[in-house]
């Protein structure tokens, strides 16, 4: 849409978090880069040095993504505006491919060859044509568009789910055919940086299909199977004790599948506690931690009592802390620094079964046993200004604080 149009959205709109006059000021120069990048002929050659990119693509990373605040996207949520979806769909219209654009430029240029695996080249592939998909789709400027355009959103996110798996896959590929793992510094930050990237965007994408759901929660991920009060997926009613009760039964119900047994967990704390907060993203950092503890507390005791692993909720000035306690046996020095690195586990899966194994669901396979889910559990926390912390005792237990965000004005933490 012109910038006089996408001027007007934001001017109701604080999804952007930006002020009237810096939106005035960036969103010409957007629209003029985007639009001559669309209307021109054969793309351009990609600077000496680059990847063969498209033209398009390379202009559109060039230009800097706009990160939000999860306090403006529920303010956003709530305005009572009319043509929500629409001023919504404008907005990712002109992101998404700029965070597309991002995430092909980075996949071209990795290092030590990553980029020429095959299973990274699908990845780079599949975002080059969600990219090229976004930008052919019609502007929604009017209902009908939109229309179009969100239903494109619902193709992209089922599409991607099982990008982790193949990023992971490539990274297999790199060790089997290099030697180098994925704990080589440089591919751990791009694997921050991208899994970041992809959590924003499905966040994105997912806040706007659910918002446009008489059922947000329910139409995107409640782990708790709440009729809290939800804002597209952010339940502004977020409760830590119910988030982790669901949590404690779904890694349960995994040891007395895998061990016959389990450890009770016992919820302390403020329970009561409730505020505005993504739950899927609490449930999925609870759920790798208690499997984690549960675990390694029934490993460690084997035949005998299991003691509880516990779940204290404290409600700080600026965070809310979850404490994730256990007795089951702690974690060795020389294996602490590891805890955060993609593909270490204690719970180790052959190379060859990552490749070729299936799962019905992308996320709770990787978390189950993959060695991603400490690494991605961070991530999930330190999308929005917390973190993920990791203190253990050899020979006694591990406490895991799990530090979230709950004032709302940090910007995601996207590259």
């Amino acid at each position: 849409p012109p910038p006089a149009i996408l001027r007007s959205s934001l001017r109701r709109c604080p999804m952007a978090q930006l002020s009237l006059a810096a939106a005035a000021r960036r969103l010409p120069v957007l629209a003029s880069k985007l639009n001559s990048s669309l209307a021109a002929a054969p793309a351009a050659a990609a600077p000496p040095g680059k990847a063969v990119v498209s033209q398009q693509i390379y202009d559109a990373a060039r230009i800097a993504q706009t990160p939000i605040t999860l306090r403006g996207i529920l303010e956003f949520g709530r305005m009572p505006v009319e043509n929500k979806s629409l001023i919504s769909a404008q907005w990712l219209h002109r992101e998404l491919p700029i965070r597309l654009a991002h995430r092909v430029q980075e996949l071209s240029t990795l290092p030590h060859g990553l980029s020429d695996m095959p299973s990274i080249k699908a990845v780079r592939q599949m975002y080059q044509q969600t990219f090229t998909d976004v930008i052919r789709c019609a502007r929604p400027v009017t209902i009908e568009h939109e229309e179009a355009f969100s239903a494109l959103l619902e193709g992209i996110y089922l599409k991607h789910k099982d990008v982790v798996k193949l990023v992971a896959r490539g990274c297999i590929e790199l060790k089997q055919k290099t030697g180098t793992s994925a704990t080589e510094l440089s591919i751990h930050s791009f694997l921050d940086r991208f899994y970041m990237s992809r959590i924003s965007i499905r966040m994105l994408i997912g806040q706007h299909i659910a918002l446009r759901s008489s059922s947000p929660g329910v139409a995107h991920f409640s782990p708790t199977n709440s009729k809290g009060n939800f804002v597209g997926i952010i339940r502004t009613d977020c409760c830590p004790a119910e988030v982790a009760e669901a949590a404690a039964h779904a890694a349960t119900s995994i040891a007395y599948r895998e061990y016959g047994d389990a450890p009770e967990v016992v919820i302390l704390g403020d329970k009561d506690l409730k505020f505005p907060y993504i739950e899927g993203h609490m449930f999925l950092c609870l759920f790798e931690l208690l499997k984690n503890s549960i675990r390694a507390t029934i490993e460690t005791f084997e035949d005998r009592a299991l003691p509880v692993v516990k779940v204290i909720i404290a409600n700080g000035g600026e965070d809310v802390c979850i404490k994730v306690s256990d007795e089951g046996g702690g974690i060795p020095r020389t294996g602490v620094d590891k805890i955060f690195t993609y593909m270490f586990s204690t719970a180790q899966i052959p190379p060859e079964k990552l490749i070729t194994r299936e799962g019905p669901d992308e996320e709770q396979a990787v978390l189950a046993g993959y060695g991603y889910g400490i690494p991605l559990s961070r991530l999930y926390s330190r999308y929005f200004g917390g973190d993920l912390t990791i203190v253990s005792m050899d020979g006694y237990g591990t406490d895991a604080y799990l530090h979230l965000h709950k004032l709302g004005n940090k910007v995601e933490a996207i590259k």
